[in-house]
């Protein structure tokens, strides 16, 4: 078994000063046998770290739609912002890659008791608050993802928590874990243990069967961002 941190930026990211040998530091510390490196529309970092730690990467990128934010897991080229949903699905896609929804229900408190949706002829319709607190969780969008995030460290709700379990019971989707780090001292707070694998197809027979754990963020690790997208500079 091994333990993968699905969800975490470097300095490459616009809001994360993480220097790259420090990521790979942090995650050694936390005792992570691989990281997805998931930058904002970029997989520069990724690229360098794959081919260079002692440390399996796996290239990724989070990725601006016109509706929200994607993550592009197991990428051979960048995916360019700004896209609609459905195009972003299909070029992440076209390389091979993978697709998750990364903090499905946002930062916001969410109800755990509200309706998520429901099944018809073996679809999942997402219910309308749903959608509102994500434009992309839409039945087309979520028919045509791999994955969704079960826990993202840095959503600081426990009630929203509790909702996104809820809404990945229901919606079918293979659960994803990540610390969605943006400095280094929060890689490796979430995590899947799972079965090893050696590609795209390989992870998503391992991932039916891992299991997801984490643990939340200060809400006050956000002003580490904004500080970084102040202080700006060159990785």
């Amino acid at each position: 078994m091994i333990s993968v941190d699905l969800h975490l930026h470097t300095c490459y990211s616009y809001d994360c000063a993480t220097p790259l040998h420090e990521v790979v530091r942090s995650s050694r510390r936390a005792g992570l046998d691989c990281i997805a490196v998931t930058d904002h529309n970029t997989i520069t970092a990724a690229l360098r770290l794959r081919d260079v730690a002692e440390l399996r990467v796996i290239v990724g990128e989070e990725i601006s739609t016109t509706h929200g934010e994607l993550l592009g897991l197991f990428l051979n080229a960048p995916i360019q912002a700004g896209l609609s949903p459905l195009e972003t699905i299909g070029r992440i896609k076209d390389q091979g890659g993978l697709v998750c929804i990364p903090h499905p229900l946002g930062r916001s408190p969410f109800p755990a008791s509200a309706e998520m949706g429901t099944m018809k002829d073996g679809r999942f319709i997402p219910s309308l608050r749903v959608t509102r607190a994500n434009r992309l969780l839409t039945a087309d969008v979520i028919e045509r993802v791999d994955l969704i995030e079960a826990i993202n460290s840095r959503s600081p709700f426990t009630s929203t928590w509790n909702a996104v379990r809820a809404l990945v019971a229901q919606c079918g989707l293979p659960a994803t874990a990540g610390s969605d780090a943006h400095t280094a001292r929060e890689i490796g707070r979430a995590r899947v243990v799972m079965d090893d694998f050696h590609d795209a197809a390989s992870f998503m027979a391992a991932i039916s069967s891992a299991s997801v754990s984490g643990r939340r963020s200060s809400l006050f690790i956000h002003l580490a961002s904004t500080g970084a997208r102040l202080r700006r500079r060159t990785c």
